[in-house]
This record gives C-alpha cells, structure tokens and sequence, in this order.
C-alpha cells in the first residue's frame, strides 16, 4: 500500500525538476544580453593634394589620428564597422594639386562608431579641421594649423602648429610643443602645456590647468574651480594673467627668472616661499596680496584669486 501511495508523488516531482533546472527565459530572465562587436571593414585611400591644403573632417569615430608628412597627398587609412560610410571630397585640380578635402563619416549608431579607427596622414604645413563626438584624437607634426572640436573623450597635440584651437566638454587636453597661437577652452577636462607658445589663451571651468617645460610671451589662464600650476620661463617682455575664482594656484618661478608678480586672493591666503617678502592683508582685513619682483628686464606676472589659496615658491 505504501509504494502504490509513493509512486505517484515520485513521478510528479521526477517531471518537475527537469523544468527547475533550466535557467529561465522571456522577458522576466536577468541574464545580460550579448553585446557582439560589429564587424569592420578597411580603408584606404590616397588623394593628391596641395602641400598648404585646408582639410576638413566631420563625424563620429572612436580614435583618430592625424599624422603630418613630407608628401603632397593626403591617405586615410584604417576600420570603419559595416553599415558606416565614409565620405571624401576632394577640390578641383585643375591647375595643380588639390587645395582642399572634405571628409564625413556617416555611421547608424555612435555605439558602432566608437569601434571606428582612421589615421590622416596629410602634409605637414595643412590646415586641419576636426569636429566629433566623443572621441579620442591624435595629432602630430602638423606645423600649418589645427582646430579640434570634440564633446568628449581626449586631445593630445604633439605638434608645433602656427595656429591651435582646441575646444571640448568633458575632455582632456594635451599639448607637447609650441604652438604660435594657442587657444583652448574645455568645461570639466584638464589643459596641460608642455612648450613654449607667444599667445596663448586656456579656459576652463573646473579642470586643471597646467604650463611648464618652455617660455610664454603673453598668456591668459583662466578657471573658475580648476587648479592653475605654472612654472614656465618668460621671454622678453611677458605678459601673464592667472585668474580663478575658488581654485588653488602653485607659481614656481627659478632663481635665473625675472619677473615683477602681484598675486592677490580676496578672500583667501597667499604664501610665499620664493623670497623674504611677506603677505599683507587685504582691504577690510580679509585676503593677502603679495609683490615680488627680480631682475630688471621684467616679465609681468598677475595672479588672482577670490578665494583659493596662492602658493608662490622657489623651483
């Protein structure tokens, strides 16, 4: 009697466990749905082109890299994902050379354009124009001029262009030369110039901003949260303006420099380790200013602060 009882049971429960043990499915499984890299496909193409050439490029891509040669062409090389398009435009030539080049990538989706990589080579004295998303871009021995324009992502200039304007939002940038004529301006990334420039006008809102490794001529530094770090030399008659609103400021100035300095900070404190000179307090009792001045052919330096901290030193 008993095991005509159990033998039911056991053949109820022998069907439902098969089904317990497979991993659900449907609308209601918690499992990541595969995400699968889009296929790529190759470019390349090459154009002649006139060794001073205005170039233009528009689109979203993940990596590009613009690379300056001795060559009166231009190649674009590299994986763009299939479904993505890449247009090329080049000027009339019937005089000559090409004296400019329009390119556009257009891709469905800016997820599968992030898996995109190009490479420019162009002539070391054009003039490059660059407008993308989210992108990390590249440029190197370019010596015509550069305009970069990214919304994130990264710049990084290893290059001494006549001209350089880099504009970004989220992104940070990086410069390694000495461009002529430099002006950048981001929102929450970092600017750092290593080189030299005899204009130059970086803006930030709350990334860092840092100067050192060669000499300025003019230059204007301005954040409203960000860091300021500058340890450049002067060339003759330099003129500097570093201007923040809360953020910190670290002046190094060497033994060899000369320079006449008037930091102030409004509200907050300024400290001085590069001489004797001590701080005096501000109007009403709050802030500190300091003046140092060495040498005779004087660079002109003025910091302010409304209410960051100033740190003037020896390096």
């Amino acid at each position: 009697m008993m095991t005509a009882f159990l033998l039911p049971i056991l053949a109820s429960v022998a069907a439902i466990v098969p089904l317990a043990a497979q991993p659900p499915s449907g609308p209601f499984t918690d499992a990541p749905p595969r995400s699968e890299a889009p296929a790529l496909q190759k470019v390349d193409r090459r154009y002649a082109i006139a060794s001073d050439a205005s170039i233009r490029f528009m689109g979203s891509v993940g990596t590009l890299r613009v690379i300056g040669w001795n060559r009166d062409s231009l190649a674009v090389t590299g994986t763009l994902p299939t479904g993505a398009r890449l247009k090329v435009s080049v000027g009339p030539n019937t005089s000559g050379p090409a004296r400019g080049a329009k390119m556009f990538i257009e891709s469905p989706t800016d997820e599968m354009s992030a898996a995109s990589t190009l490479e420019l080579r162009v002539p070391t004295g054009a003039r490059v124009w660059v407008k993308s998303g989210t992108a990390n871009v590249e440029a190197r021995e370019v010596t015509g001029g550069l305009d970069i324009n990214v919304i994130g992502g990264s710049v990084r200039v290893v290059a001494s262009p006549r001209e350089l304007q880099v504009e970004a939002m989220d992104a940070a940038v990086v410069i390694e030369g000495s461009p002529g004529w430099t002006r950048v301006k981001t929102a929450t990334g970092d600017i750092t110039l290593t080189g030299s420039s005899g204009d130059a006008a970086l803006t930030t809102v709350s990334g860092a901003v840092r100067l050192g490794g060669g000499s300025v001529e003019r230059a204007r530094v301005e954040t409203v949260t960000g860091a300021i770090e500058f340890s450049s030399e002067f060339a003759r008659g330099a003129d500097v303006t570093l201007d923040t609103h809360s953020g910190s400021m670290d002046l190094g100035f060497s033994a060899k420099s000369s320079f006449d300095l008037n930091a102030t900070s409004i509200t907050g404190s300024v400290e001085n380790t590069f001489d004797r000179t001590r701080p005096t307090p501000g109007r009403e009792g709050r802030g500190q200013n300091v003046i140092v001045s060495q040498g005779w052919d004087t660079a002109r330096v003025i910091a302010r602060s409304f209410k960051g901290t100033i740190v003037v030193r020896r390096r």
